[in-house]
């Protein structure tokens, strides 16, 4: 009878210990996960132009602060940017597709929000033009044409010119759609990514 206490007193307190050493365990995990800021709140640290301008004077994307898992920033996928060199391939227009083959636009956005335009066909460049560029929510890539012309006869557009098109941008980045009024659709492909993407 002895013996039978003694074995379930030591069940009692490996039970315990085992009990005790979880607990430990998971305040650790626990800890270490809101000590870790997430990847979203890191990719925004840098003043971009690329982000979506918000008016109101509030982030309406903000909600009450609740505390998540560390799986739950892992699931968090980043907001693609427009940033890189792009190339037209098609255009989407009354449900026929137009694959560009003579005629060529590129379009270069850098992280710093400036832009430039070159158009050209058979090689030969038509059309450039340059300035910056932002991003208005929920869909709006807008241009402030600052020079325009080709090579040596650029000259600077006083004032300059703002533009506003509809857009849309692959989750990866590398697809920009530019819509026109009319419904017409442009399709460019990320041809080159800027150093350190």
């Amino acid at each position: 009878m002895k013996s039978a206490h003694v074995t379930l007193l030591i069940i009692i307190c490996m039970f315990v210990f085992f009990l005790s050493g979880c607990k430990a365990r998971e305040t650790a995990s626990n800890t270490a996960a809101s000590a870790t800021p997430s990847p979203s709140t890191n990719a925004n640290t840098t003043d971009n132009s690329n982000q979506a301008v918000q008016t109101g004077g509030s982030n309406r994307n903000a909600g009450p602060t609740s505390q998540s898992s560390g799986s739950d920033s892992a699931k968090a996928k980043a907001t693609p940017q427009l940033i890189g060199t792009y190339e037209s391939r098609e255009v989407h227009s009354g449900g026929v597709v137009t694959v560009i083959s003579k005629l060529r636009t590129t379009w270069l956005f850098s992280s710093d929000g400036k832009y430039s335009r070159v158009s050209e066909v058979n090689g030969k460049m038509y059309h450039g033009d340059s300035g910056i560029f932002r991003i208005e929510a929920p869909d709006k890539l807008v241009l402030t044409i600052q020079v325009t012309g080709v090579k040596n006869k650029r000259k600077p557009q006083i004032p300059a010119v703002e533009k506003a098109h509809k857009y849309t941008l692959s989750p990866d980045g590398d697809e920009l759609r530019l819509i026109s009024e009319k419904g017409s659709v442009g399709v460019f492909q990320r041809v080159a990514k800027p150093n350190g993407s």
